[in-house]
C-alpha cells in the first residue's frame, strides 16, 4: 500500500531552520486535515529566492502534541495567534529529495496530499495532486483572451507586511486583483474572514479585487474572463507596455 505525504508549507526561514536543527513543525489545529498522513513534505514558497518553489524536504513524524502557539514559540508572544492551539509534529530525521519537486505552473500550494511514491518521482507540483490547479485554468484563459497579467505579483506595504496575488492586471484607472478560490480552503470560516481583512487593507491602497470561485473556473471559465474584461473596463482598460 502506498505511503500517504501531506504537503505543507515552509513560511519562512526560520521555519525551515526549525525544521533542520530542531526536527519539529507546527500545524493549527484548525487547519489541520482529518486525513491521516504517514509522512509530511515540505513545500518552500518563494520567499526562499533560489531555492524557493520547490519541495526538498520530508519527514516521518514520530510523535506530536497539542500546544498553544505561545507554548511552541514564547519569543513571539504578541504574534495575532499566539493563543491558537497546534500541533508540534516532531520528527526523527529529515530527509532531502535527490531531486526537488518544482512548482513550475506557479499554483498556490496549501495542504494537500500525495503518495511517498510521486513524491520521489514526479519533478512538478501540479503533478503531485491529480488535479489541474484552477490558477493554471484561468492562466491559461487568460492568455488565450489576450489579456496582459502578471502572476504571483507581491504586493508590499511601508511595514514589512507583503501580499502574494494570484494574478495584478495594472489598468489606467486602478489595479485590478483577481483571485481564485478554492472551495476546500476558502469555504473555511476563519479564511473567510482572513480573505475579507485581506481585501479591506489592499481597497485602501487603491486595488479593486475580483474573486472568482472554484466552480466557476472550473464550469463557466468563458464567464469568469466576461467578468474580468468587465472589471477592466470600469478601470479605464489595460496600460500599454
Amino acid at each position: 500500500m502506498s505511503k500517504i505525504v501531506l504537503v505543507t508549507v515552509l513560511k519562512n526561514h526560520k521555519d525551515l531552520d526549525i525544521l533542520l536543527k530542531h526536527k519539529w513543525y507546527r500545524i493549527p489545529v484548525f487547519y489541520m486535515p482529518k486525513r491521516k498522513a504517514d509522512y509530511i513534505a515540505f513545500y518552500q514558497p518563494s520567499i526562499f529566492g533560489k531555492s524557493g518553489g520547490s519541495i526538498r524536504y520530508y519527514a516521518k513524524p514520530v510523535s506530536y502534541k497539542i500546544l498553544k502557539r505561545i507554548e511552541i514559540l514564547p519569543e513571539e508572544f504578541d504574534h495575532p495567534y499566539s493563543n491558537d492551539e497546534y500541533y508540534k509534529l516532531k520528527f526523527k530525521k529529515i530527509f532531502k529529495l535527490k531531486n526537488p519537486v518544482r512548482n513550475k505552473s506557479k499554483m498556490r500550494v496549501s495542504f494537500g496530499f500525495t503518495t511517498l511514491e510521486k513524491l520521489k518521482k514526479i519533478r512538478n507540483i501540479a503533478g503531485l495532486f491529480d488535479v489541474n490547479p484552477i490558477e493554471d485554468i484561468l492562466n491559461l484563459a487568460l492568455r488565450k483572451n489576450g489579456i496582459k497579467y502578471s502572476r504571483e505579483h507581491t504586493f508590499s506595504l511601508s511595514n514589512g507586511r507583503k501580499f502574494r496575488l494570484d494574478f495584478v492586471v495594472f489598468c489606467k484607472r486602478g489595479l485590478l486583483n483577481i483571485e481564485c478560490d478554492s472551495s476546500k480552503w476558502h469555504s473555511i470560516k476563519k479564511q473567510r474572514l482572513k480573505d475579507s481583512l485581506r481585501d479591506k487593507v489592499l481597497r485602501r491602497y487603491g486595488w479593486c479585487i475580483l474573486r472568482l470561485k472554484e466552480p466557476e473556473i472550473i464550469g463557466n471559465i468563458d464567464k469568469c474572463i466576461a467578468k474580468v474584461k468587465a472589471s477592466i473596463k470600469e478601470l479605464g482598460g489595460t496600460l500599454a507596455k
